[in-house]
């Protein structure tokens, strides 16, 4: 079923953390082709603005289309002021596609369960008003509709903001990728059905840039589950689940 790009699907008022007395209304709603050549404005306007281009690479031309119309998933934008202030993407890859769960150690058995908490960027005039995290409890809700309970998400090593957005959202680190050549990315994982999980004391403690000792956490079966920052440098901890992945 394709919603209609006219249909709100969420509407409201956002209040910033640090200011709860500043608020903007908004709206959320699917984008389709005719939003095409805004989307395409949106995300050039972002990676021109990205700190180090690392962060981020672009993806093939086709990519924006393909997750128009329902291909190989959708792109939501969020609204303030009917300016459009955040985009976001839910990637449902099909049979035969890429898909991210691939990727890990013991894909799971059916990759028809998963899901892309793909592409999300916002506006940096509204940073602060919690947007990432609605953006993914949106994506949540979507592709549990969609009958997809694993959510996988691939996230560069220098962009700090969103592997930690990640961790708060329950995802945890299920590999480390080398994509583009030579860039370093985590492949997150959430499991949907089953229980979060409980880690007490980390297993292993890994320097962000310490590549060998991530890939020897992860060949011996942990999870990367927090960010920690120690002496100015962030820190990963790993621990064991108690169970597999995605089964």
């Amino acid at each position: 079923m394709l919603i209609s790009a006219a249909q709100w699907l969420d509407s409201g008022t956002l209040a910033a953390a640090s200011e709860p007395e500043r608020t903007l209304s908004f709206h959320f709603r699917r984008m389709g082709a005719g939003d095409r050549t805004e989307i395409i404005a949106f995300r050039e306007a972002i990676f021109g603005a990205l700190p180090d281009p690392d962060m981020y690479v672009p993806e093939v031309p086709e990519f924006v289309d393909w997750h128009l119309e329902g291909e190989r998933g959708f792109t939501f934008g969020l609204f303030i002021d009917n300016a459009l202030a955040a985009l976001t993407i839910l990637g449902l890859p099909q049979a035969g596609m890429p898909n991210f769960a691939s990727d890990l150690p013991t894909p799971p058995a059916n990759l028809m369960d998963v899901a892309h908490i793909a592409s999300s960027m916002v506006d940096p005039r509204y940073r602060g008003f919690g947007l990432q995290k609605r953006l993914f409890a949106y994506r949540t809700l979507m592709a549990l509709g969609a009958k997809r309970p694993i959510l996988t998400a691939r996230v560069a090593l220098t962009n700090p903001i969103s592997w930690r957005n990640m961790f708060s959202c329950g995802m945890v680190i299920g590999q480390l990728l080398v994509m583009h050549g030579d860039k370093l990315r985590f492949l997150f994982i959430r499991d949907l059905r089953q229980p979060p999980y409980a880690f007490t004391a980390p297993a292993a403690l890994v320097a962000l840039r310490d590549i060998e000792a991530h890939r020897q956490a992860l060949a011996d079966g942990l999870v990367g589950f927090k960010a920690i920052l120690q002496d100015g440098a962030w820190i990963i901890a790993y621990g064991r689940p108690a169970a597999r992945l995605c089964d």
